[in-house]
């Protein structure tokens, strides 16, 4: 017999969503029904939370209380960044390995790195700055018409400055 039902326990579930699109309810079955909620439900529920992010995976953190789920966008850095290129949305399904070759300013990576912050495991601002411009090498696009790697030297040398917070 399972235990009993506590309306006042909070539950969080983090999972991976993609951007403005219902995902498939066999795949959020076996995380939200033992809670008691609908998967369909809760998929329509991401969905209007993720309108911003479309096309994007995102991860979302739902916290579940008295089966109710509040929805909340967690982005990672390579989506922040893939969002600050502005790049027109893209058909998953037909649209497959795209390079994301635009530009990035170094006020957008600073705003990035203010936004990724509390979950950086860097020390200080500089290394979470230097975080995020690894990120950008990764993605592909490059910061100040520069390539990330010699963006991240000059963070390092001290060339660019970097604001504490």
């Amino acid at each position: 017999m399972p235990p009993k039902f506590d309306p006042t326990e909070i539950k969080i579930v983090k999972l991976r969503a993609v951007g403005g699109e219902v995902g498939a309810t066999s795949s959020l079955a076996p995380k939200v029904g033992p809670l008691g909620l609908s998967p369909k439900k809760v998929g329509e529920d991401i969905c209007k939370a993720t309108a911003a992010w479309k096309g994007l995976k995102v991860t979302v953190k739902l916290t579940i209380q008295n089966r109710q789920a509040q929805v909340e966008v967690v982005p990672s850095a390579s989506a922040l960044l893939i969002r600050a290129l502005k790049e027109p949305p893209r058909d998953r399904k037909k649209v497959k390995h795209v390079k994301h070759s635009g530009n990035v300013s170094f006020e957008e990576v600073i705003n990035i790195a203010r936004i990724m912050r509390p979950r950086s495991m860097a020390q200080t601002m500089r290394g979470t700055v230097k975080e995020i411009l690894g990120t950008a090498l990764s993605v592909g696009c490059t910061v100040e018409h520069q390539s990330p790697t010699a963006m991240q030297e000059a963070v390092e040398s001290g060339e660019v400055e970097v604001p504490e917070e």
